[in-house]
């Protein structure tokens, strides 16, 4: 026994003499292990898009914008559309994903939504969010990242659409307004001939 004095290192030496197979045991046992769980936990991989959203380069002072609604509000309306059954059971069938597991079709497109990530990306610089990570997980490299592809793909294009729809229902405004004002105009010819 060392009482109350000061170890030196010559007695932690000696700890380390007395207990070497413990340590050794207890360092093989814990390596085996990490092993073992490594080599039965299926790997995973992820496959990441940035998709930046860019701000109107013309001021609003010039032409206002043609979409005025809220990014955040815009990107949960998307993801909405994106995530449904109609747009992810044909990407499921296309890259036959969890097709191993006999899993019908509601499983498999739980599954899909669960692996799929939309993450926003905030900013202090800028006003609302300069753009928003898309994000799938596989156990392929490949498929995560031909999924990954297609789901952005999707988002681009129905912000396309949506973006065009705003930009004719505008349009047709624009152009009701015009005859409006062309249908007045030629009444008020009418009087003023009259």
């Amino acid at each position: 026994m060392l009482g109350h004095r000061e170890m030196a290192v010559r007695d932690y030496v000696e700890i380390l003499k007395r207990r070497f197979w413990l340590i050794l045991i207890f360092t093989v046992l814990v390596w085996g292990i990490s092993l073992g769980i490594s080599y039965t936990i299926p790997p995973e991989y992820v496959s990441q898009t940035l998709v930046l959203i860019e701000q109107q380069k013309v001021p609003e002072s010039y032409v206002k914008s043609v979409v005025n609604e809220d990014l955040g509000a815009r990107l949960a309306s998307m993801r909405e559309q994106i995530l449904s059954r109609s747009r992810l059971e044909p990407i499921i069938e296309r890259f036959n994903l969890y097709a191993g597991n006999k899993a019908n079709m509601d499983d498999r497109i739980d599954m899909t939504r669960k692996a799929i990530g939309i993450n926003p990306i905030r900013s202090d610089q800028t006003r609302g969010m300069p753009g928003f990570f898309i994000s799938f997980k596989a156990r392929d490299p490949h498929v995560a990242q031909q999924v990954c592809g297609e789901i952005t793909s999707l988002f681009v294009s129905a912000n396309l659409s949506a973006r065009e729809e705003s930009a004719e229902g505008t349009t047709d405004f624009l152009k009701q307004q015009l005859a409006d004002s062309k249908r007045n105009l030629a009444e008020q010819d009418a009087r003023l001939a009259a």
